[in-house]
């Protein structure tokens, strides 16, 4: 470890207590087998519920509706019979949910819109270090959260949060750039500002960096310093992460985590799916309440092992997935999950009340990245489709929109009209970008 490393670590242990223990642990998980690890992630189960059903009032009221004790938790088929909890029930319910030794104003807060447009709330645990979890993950990456960075989000620190935030994190320096603001002018300055701070990683809203990525192959810019990109905030296409490794000429990388769940699972070097952080995340896949086997799809639920303060066992948190039976290469002992390729809500809907899946959508052009440089898919409150992309300079792109539109036509079976429409796609929600719009109720 060099001396700026050591330093930033050190630095962080004096500031916050919880740091040291919360590292070491993470750190600690990576060693193990993944027997010993799966051990360690059931203990944790078993801990947090019998904790939760002594404790928790909104726990102790839905298992004593089920007729479920302390104690009665002994197979992973009791664990998947705890009631599944729904986010209207966070809406409602969120002081029975806090653990009384806190109160809400207690806890940070984490909120979104969410796709309904309807505020949620979720607390964290103060014992927790949640950065920590990122910091494992940057490692995977080849960097590490003592390497000067690039940010790109839509709320960014600045007066005296970011002054604070500069003076904790010296000597590193972070570069930001809101996604809401993202103007030749202002991407002028962020790039004249990342040549001289030479970041070794950017992070950023896929929309924020894609507008990015379009910037610098416009204008012929190289940031060499770079050796990793961090998407997050949507699914991940293959037609956007060529699109991106062009751009910046370093590896791109995704997570999956959530305002609810930061860092649920991410890539390795590899790029061969997700690491389920499962020492401090369970993931199950289900349809309705009932658990998915073998490889397929369906609703993700989501346990956070280490929130005591505002515990969230089994949320349903509206984005679809699979796990994957594949052990990786890069010798990580953790489970593996695919790529999350869409949301609940991203579902295309027909009269006959039947739909197709978003983790459909969300892929149909993998087979041509060198094709298609950008796609959405959009359905009018009429149920008609229409499939727009945007092609790269100079490509033919004839025999792929033939392809995908007879796949595509096989799957909606005469449900719906299809139609294609070759045109520019822009970012939008300031730098998030939506791959499934539906105007259909």
């Amino acid at each position: 470890m060099n001396l700026l490393r050591e330093y930033f670590y050190k630095k962080y242990d004096l500031i916050d207590r919880n740091v040291a223990t919360c590292r070491s642990r993470l750190l600690s998980a990576e060693q193990m087998s993944s027997d010993e690890l799966f051990a360690l992630n059931w203990k944790r189960r078993v801990e947090l519920v019998d904790f939760c059903s002594q404790r928790i009032p909104f726990y102790i009221r839905k298992f004593d509706e089920i007729g479920f004790c302390s104690g009665d938790l002994k197979s992973e088929a009791d664990f998947q019979k705890l009631p599944v909890l729904e986010k209207d029930e966070i809406r409602e319910c969120a002081d029975e949910i806090v653990c009384p030794d806190f109160s809400l104003g207690d806890l940070k807060a984490s909120s979104t819109g969410g796709t309904t447009g309807l505020p949620l709330t979720t607390y964290s645990d103060p014992r927790v270090h949640l950065s920590s979890m990122s910091w494992r993950m940057l490692n995977w990456w080849g960097v590490d959260a003592s390497d000067n960075s690039a940010y790109l989000y839509r709320v960014i620190p600045t007066g005296l949060r970011k002054m604070a935030s500069d003076l904790v994190l010296f000597p590193t320096r972070r570069s930001y750039i809101s996604a809401a603001d993202m103007t030749v002018e202002n991407l002028d300055v962020f790039y004249k500002k990342l040549k001289r701070t030479k970041p070794k990683y950017l992070v950023g809203y896929v929309g924020a960096i894609e507008e990015f990525a379009n910037y610098m192959m416009k204008y012929d810019c190289e940031l060499p310093s770079l050796a990793a990109i961090w998407t997050t905030s949507a699914p991940l296409p293959e037609c956007k992460r060529v699109l991106y490794e062009k751009a910046f000429k370093c590896p791109v990388y995704t997570q999956y985590g959530s305002g609810e769940f930061y860092w649920i699972a991410a890539e390795c070097k590899n790029q061969c799916g997700l690491h389920v952080a499962s020492d401090v995340r369970h993931v199950e896949v289900v349809e309705g309440d009932q658990p998915v086997n073998g490889e397929g799809f369906g609703d993700l639920l989501v346990t956070d092992l280490l929130n005591y303060a505002f515990p969230l066992l089994r949320y349903r948190l509206g984005d679809r997935g699979r796990m994957l039976p594949e052990k990786c290469e890069c010798g990580l002992p953790f489970p593996m999950m695919d790529y999350v390729k869409g949301r609940i809500s991203d579902s295309i809907k027909f009269p006959d009340e039947t739909s197709i899946p978003g983790e459909y959508w969300t892929t149909i052009f993998d087979d041509f990245t060198d094709v298609i440089r950008a796609f959405q898919v959009y359905q009018a409150s009429d149920y008609s489709i229409e499939i727009r992309y945007e092609v790269y300079d100079g490509v033919d792109c004839c025999n792929a929109i033939s392809v995908v539109e007879q796949g595509i036509g096989g799957k909606l079976r005469g449900r719906a009209r299809l139609t294609f429409k070759n045109c520019e796609i822009s970012s939008n929600d300031f730098g998030k970008l939506k791959f499934v719009i539906s105007d259909v109720c």
